[in-house]
């Protein structure tokens, strides 16, 4: 049984993945499950669109692996008059390790590899992969709230760490984010409530250069619902809300131009569906 799970899981993950996979319990008893959705964002003229698929797996009581935020992206591009069309293409690839160091309360380590395609290849599209090698890790809590039947939270504090792309490398950021659920008590659906924050600590630089974009912050507020179709078959949807304060400089010489975004400002949705074996 266990060699047939690693069999479906291997199979899983030449199309797989997600980051911090969320901030509930990991699975248990060499379980494991794959994920697939779809994405859209829009802000003003611009818009981006999308395919996640994502797998993880429990090696340990106190081990999950993940493959996340791999795909395809449809379109990512602005509509206006000189932009083109565009912006599609493979999505990056995010390995996740979670590792609980007692019931609730995790470590995570999540690695990116930038294998997306990275060129905007024309005026106003957005290419799908960030180009960029990242760490990030950090701790989860999550705990059931006693004095709500259904209710739990879980929590999570984490360090992003980029290194140097083309030049730019990103300064030092601190992520906190939380969500909390509650399950009716008369239907398998499951509400849901979250956040995050960011907070830049330190300046990017171009070329050993500072950008001066220290303690710029991105904001990112969702809603949305989990319906269980039965114990295996889940499907999750989102709406969510970011918005991003990105300090930035004027600057006379090659840095000008030059910047590394967060998350943006935008609206949109995810739907996932998520099968357990």
């Amino acid at each position: 049984m266990m060699i047939k799970k690693v069999l479906l899981l291997a199979a899983a993950l030449a199309t797989s993945s997600f980051a911090t996979w969320d901030y509930f319990s990991l699975l248990q008893n060499n379980q494991g499950s794959v994920k697939a959705g779809l994405y859209y964002d829009m802000d003003d003229d611009w818009s981006q669109m999308g395919l996640k698929v994502g797998a993880r797996m429990n090696l340990a009581p106190q081990l999950e692996l993940s493959l996340q935020g791999f795909g395809y992206q449809l379109w990512g591009e602005e509509d206006c008059k000189d932009c083109e069309e565009g912006g599609s293409g493979l999505r990056d690839l995010t390995i996740g390790a979670r590792f609980a160091l007692d019931p609730e309360l995790y470590f995570f380590l999540d690695f990116n590899l930038p294998i997306g395609k990275d060129k905007k290849t024309g005026l106003g599209r957005t290419p799908p992969s960030k180009k960029e090698l990242f760490l990030y890790f950090g701790a989860q809590h999550t705990q059931a709230i006693e004095s709500i039947k259904g209710a739990a939270y879980g929590a999570e504090a984490g360090v992003f760490w980029g290194f140097e792309h083309h030049g730019l490398e990103r300064g030092l950021e601190i992520r906190l984010g939380g969500e909390f659920d509650y399950t009716l008590p008369t239907a398998p659906v499951t509400l849901l409530l979250g956040g995050q924050i960011w907070f830049r600590l330190f300046e990017s630089e171009y070329k050993d250069k500072d950008l001066h974009d220290d303690w710029s912050q991105q904001y990112k507020i969702w809603i949305g619902a989990d319906f269980a179709v039965n114990n295996q078959i889940s499907i999750k949807g989102k709406v969510i809300a970011r918005s991003q304060d990105l300090k930035t400089k004027n600057f006379t010489d090659e840095r000008a131009g030059q910047r590394i975004e967060m998350e943006g400002d935008a609206t949109g949705f995810t739907v996932d569906v998520e099968f357990k074996f």
